[in-house]
């Protein structure tokens, strides 16, 4: 495969699959395993994360624009209350990964090495999406739909179909805290980030659509992180790919990324993650099965 096509195909694959609930980490595992074709270093693992950062950063302008006016008291005191309290809890529930990532590092970047390891734990993220369901399907929730929320009720999350769910203006510590530590298991490759801290949120009693939008602001933090830890390496690193192809992959995943971001969004507000759930426990067990026969 050529370098700018294999460049095309990992940053697509990136910009997909960290927003979908299906695992970006272990598709960069599973997807170069069964093309036979080198799993990307950290240099390019990073080059595509900037794609997805932008991504993350342009679908969401205008909640970083009014979270940055919040910090300095400058808007609607309404809107200045309401930002300044989710800057905070965007701060809390960074907290965990940064401490547990930086702690334990060495124990995730070695499970890179096992296609296996990302083919089992793809398989648990099928489990988290259908436990997140369930703690919804518990409070009464049912579908609701685009149509039922708009502008700035849709901002906030708030879900017809899920009355007793918290929307963001509602959200506190706790749930926070939750969805935080729920991001610290995706430092696994198959865990997906999206998926584990959707269906934490989910589970601690948010809406579904606030769970996804918090999700989604709480990997701008994580993102600039994983960059500022990965500095030293990429310092000593080799470079797998030329300019061009490093360009092609970032291109690719900022645009993957921010079409799945509107899809996903779009969608949650009317469908539950199932498919997803489906989908992961599929891939993983044929993976899995697989990976077995072939070794």
């Amino acid at each position: 495969m050529g370098e700018v096509l294999q460049a095309l195909l990992l940053g697509v694959v990136q910009g997909v699959t960290e927003f979908i609930p299906v695992s970006s980490s272990g598709h960069l595992v599973l997807v170069p395993y069964f093309l036979g074709i080198d799993p990307p270093g950290i240099a390019f693992d990073v080059a595509l994360h900037v794609g997805t950062f932008a991504a993350v950063v342009l679908y969401f302008r205008t909640d970083l624009t009014r979270l940055i006016a919040a910090v300095f008291g400058v808007g609607d005191p309404v809107l200045v209350s309401y930002y300044r309290r989710l800057a905070v809890l965007l701060v809390l529930g960074s907290i965990p990964i940064a401490v547990i990532g930086f702690t334990l590092r060495d124990v995730f970047e070695a499970a890179f090495d096992s296609p296996m390891t990302a083919a089992v734990f793809l398989m648990v993220t099928g489990v988290l999406l259908l436990l997140g369901e369930a703690a919804r399907s518990r409070r009464g929730g049912i579908s609701g739909t685009v149509a039922d929320t708009d502008g700035e009720e849709a901002m906030v999350g708030r879900d017809p179909g899920d009355p007793e769910g918290l929307a963001l203006d509602a959200m506190g510590v706790r749930q926070a805290l939750v969805v935080g530590f729920g991001q610290c298991v995706a430092l696994f490759p198959g865990i997906s980030r999206s998926g584990t801290t959707i269906a934490a949120g989910m589970s601690a009693g948010l809406t579904r659509p606030a769970a996804t939008r918090f999700s989604f602001l709480l990997a701008l933090p994580a993102l600039i992180g994983a960059a500022i830890v990965s500095a030293p390496d990429l310092a000593s690193g080799p470079v797998e790919f030329s300019p061009l192809a490093v360009i092609v992959g970032i291109v690719a995943a900022f645009v993957s990324g921010f079409l799945a971001i509107r899809w996903l969004l779009a969608l949650v507000a009317r469908d539950r993650l199932t498919v997803f759930a489906a989908y992961c426990l599929v891939a993983g067990l044929l993976s899995l099965v697989a990976i077995t026969l072939t070794t």
